[in-house]
């Protein structure tokens, strides 16, 4: 990991706002994010390393009659970041000692679109990691994909036909191996989003587009308190994980519920933050359009987040 890199992700969350600021320019409340979003400056200290994996995903799916991956910069520094934490901490698991989940980091690191996340994790008892990292990173994929129902989560994720995009996330620090594959499903256009955290009990407003040939079915709100800190037996006793809990569902209908659909299938939605401080993930199911209204046609596309304050 370098410092180049960790810089381009904070920069990448906070530019906007605060180009708004300078000169004198109005303050904007909204922060628009098009598919520019999947563009991210990031210096990747093992490209050649990371490739052999990508290529190699990308084999299995097209061999099980499943569409490639775009390779996702944000996903893959937000995954190494994760895999330099948990190796220099010797933590193993979805959650960080922060108690963060992987969908709060993707939030926290600027990221709208639905996510999920793959983790594998070595540790020597002595001596240091000092192979070929490519045959590593193979054989943790084919791990994965050797798994079978119904303890096979890591490899229905690998093969999942909706995600669209993949990062990976890779650390090899002494005696620790951290490796991460952070998918994402990008079906919107645009998504604007606050540009700021608000104050707990104010009134959220969110839009966005989907890409043609979507439509937004339903829109949930989901909600978790700020995290408090685990402990490396905290973090392994969980060996998976989900989004929050719902605390708001809202149907396409013109002012109804705080959601209205508008031309070319643009979404506009207002909530309170009514649950008090922490984190609202704003997941915007989608499906093709014509397919009518049954909830099994449709898919989560965004995971967009609101911070509440105090």
């Amino acid at each position: 990991m370098t410092a180049r890199g960790a810089a381009a992700l904070a920069a990448a969350a906070v530019g906007a706002a605060a180009c708004a600021l300078r000169g004198g320019a109005p303050y904007r409340p909204w922060l628009r994010l098009g598919l520019d979003r999947l563009v991210v400056a990031y210096e990747d200290p093992r490209p050649a390393d990371k490739r052999l994996l990508f290529e190699r995903i990308n084999r299995d799916r097209l061999r099980h009659g499943v569409p490639a991956v775009s390779w996702e910069p944000r996903a893959a520094l937000v995954g190494d970041l994760f895999c330099l934490d948990a190796a220099l901490t010797g933590s193993a698991g979805h959650w960080d000692m922060q108690g963060r989940a992987p969908y709060l980091r993707w939030g926290l690191a600027g990221g709208v679109a639905y996510h999920a996340q793959n983790a594998a994790a070595w540790s020597l008892a002595s001596g240091r990691f000092d192979g070929p990292v490519g045959e590593m990173l193979i054989q943790s994929h084919e791990s994965m994909m050797a798994e079978t129902p119904p303890h096979d989560g890591h490899r229905r994720l690998l093969l999942d036909p909706a995600y669209t995009h993949v990062g990976i996330g890779l650390a090899v620090v002494g005696r620790q191996f951290r490796l991460s594959e952070e998918f994402t499903r990008v079906a919107f256009e645009w998504i604007a989003v606050p540009s700021q955290p608000l104050r707990a009990g104010s009134l959220a407003t969110m839009a966005g587009r989907p890409l043609p040939g979507w439509q937004v079915g339903l829109v949930e709100v989901r909600f978790e308190p700020p995290p408090k800190p685990l402990s490396l037996l905290e973090i392994e006793a969980r060996s998976s994980y989900g989004y929050p809990p719902t605390v708001r569902t809202m149907y396409p209908e013109a002012g109804r519920d705080g959601l209205e659909v508008r031309h070319r299938g643009e979404v506009r939605l207002r909530f309170v933050l009514d649950q008090g401080p922490g984190h609202y993930f704003v997941l915007c199911y989608v499906r093709r359009a014509g397919d009518g209204p049954k909830l099994l046609t449709m898919m989560p596309a965004t995971a967009a987040m609101v911070t509440a304050t105090p």
